[in-house]
């Protein structure tokens, strides 16, 4: 196929992880969990022999990887937060390494706190690799047609390049901006999906493809060609999930994973969210703090050996399954409870950007504790921050630039208001919002 040899030909390898990954989801969980902790102690070694903060703390508590023979043994590692990461980035990062070659990544903030970290190239292989098996489980294959609305902005401000056009038309993908978008949008994302022939497969945020599909139901438009729509970076809401199976007439699957952590889960055809144990291995850990019903979720990335999170605290919930899939998946089972929800920023002309965009201005300022942007009407936006010991002049200056930003892809009638505070009210479930519009998309 046309996707295949374009890959091959710039040396991809996420072909040859797809087919690693389809072949072990039929195994039993005894060789799936075997083939997991022998790659957990590939890592743990690496890790040991390659990365300061692991070298230095592996020493001062007095184990080694050998040492580790089980899960329970590997449980006495201490979690790694996202304040010791901040804390420690370059002691983090292998010198097995050159940090010239990696690539710069930045979380959602979806915690109220924005993480940088590097990850290597392959890394986004495997990645696309457990994107595809998982589409696969909602009936995807390479032959049918996969709109993404996603936000990318790299690729949104090269959307005329006459490559990256081929590239959609020869791997019968399209990626719509999700970032920002208007009813002029969603008429043009129509005309898309009715022109992708019979058999469409859509992945992308839930509200943001939750909005779109109240728009294509106001206007009573009828779409039959969407086989299976497959939600990602959000949780995926009920009411969400309703308006979405009636508008498409077809079903949703769920999907989770985070940017430092991907991959982690995803829902197979008979509606059980499957671990995939190839790429990250998964905790559930009680804790006094977490809410009613639900355990943290602790999560090592299996194949990241350029920065190792090891027993990486993700900030969501969730309980994990004793039952076995009716699909005949080896793989375990878990259940989100409360997860990542982001809300869009709404402008007076009916434009709707995405949350993660303004999200991404604060990243890389590393004076920043906590934040979050809260809009209260269509110009005014406060920005509450939660400072760092280290915080200092250089910080103060990116964040005075932030409204800037703002405007330039805002307007100039929209006001940023800075407040330094103490604290930021979490949720009933004990998650930070990073972003909260008091208006709704209409």
């Amino acid at each position: 196929m046309v996707r295949k040899a374009m890959l091959k030909l710039r040396g991809s390898k996420r072909y040859e992880y797809l087919r690693e990954y389809e072949q072990l989801q039929w195994q039993n969980l005894d060789k799936i969990e075997n083939y997991q902790f022998y790659k957990l102690k590939k890592l743990l070694n690496h890790a040991y022999k390659s990365v300061p903060y692991y070298k230095n703390l592996f020493k001062n508590l007095g184990i080694h990887p050998d040492d580790i023979h089980n899960k329970d043994d590997y449980s006495k590692i201490p979690i790694l937060t996202k304040n010791i990461i901040k804390t420690n980035q370059h002691e983090l990062i292998s010198d097995r390494f050159d940090l010239k070659t990696l690539v710069r990544n930045t979380t959602g903030g979806s915690t109220g706190e924005p993480l940088q970290f590097y990850r290597e190239k392959d890394v986004y292989e495997q990645m696309s690799a457990n994107l595809m098996l998982g589409l696969k489980m909602a009936g995807w294959n390479e032959k049918k047609s996969l709109i993404l609305i996603w936000g990318n902005p790299k690729d949104i401000q090269k959307k005329n390049d006459i490559i990256l056009r081929l590239k959609s038309i020869f791997s019968m993908s399209v990626t719509l901006n999700a970032y920002k978008y208007n009813q002029r949008s969603f008429d043009s994302w129509i005309q898309t999906i009715l022109n992708s022939g019979n058999n469409v497969y859509i992945y992308g945020y839930p509200s943001v493809i939750s909005d779109f599909a109240y728009y294509i139901s106001s206007k009573k438009i009828n779409i039959e060609n969407v086989k299976a729509i497959q939600t990602s970076a959000e949780q995926l809401l009920p009411e969400q999930k309703e308006i979405i199976e009636n508008v498409f007439k077809c079903r949703t699957f769920d999907q989770y994973g985070s940017r430092e952590c991907p991959g982690i889960s995803c829902e197979c055809e008979k509606g059980s969210m499957h671990i995939f144990c190839h790429s990250n291995l998964v905790e559930f850990i009680n804790d006094p703090s977490t809410p009613e019903g639900t355990k943290k979720l602790i999560v090592t990335p299996l194949s990241s050996y350029a920065m190792p999170f090891i027993r990486y605290e993700i900030g969501d919930f969730a309980v994990p399954l004793e039952d076995q899939c009716s699909c005949g998946r080896g793989f375990p089972l878990m259940q989100m409870k409360i997860g990542r929800i982001y809300d869009r920023f709404i402008c007076a002309n009916g434009q709707v950007v995405h949350g993660t965009l303004l999200v991404r201005q604060v990243a890389g300022i590393k004076g920043i504790k906590n934040f979050q942007f809260h809009q209260k009407d269509f110009t005014n936006i406060n920005l509450f921050i939660v400072k760092t010991s280290s915080f200092d002049d250089a910080d103060e200056e990116k964040i005075n630039s932030i409204g800037k930003n703002i405007s330039a892809f805002l307007g100039s009638d929209v006001n940023l208001d800075i407040n330094y505070v103490e604290s930021i009210p979490q949720t009933i479930g004990g998650k930070h919002r990073q972003f909260i519009s008091d208006m709704r998309f209409s």
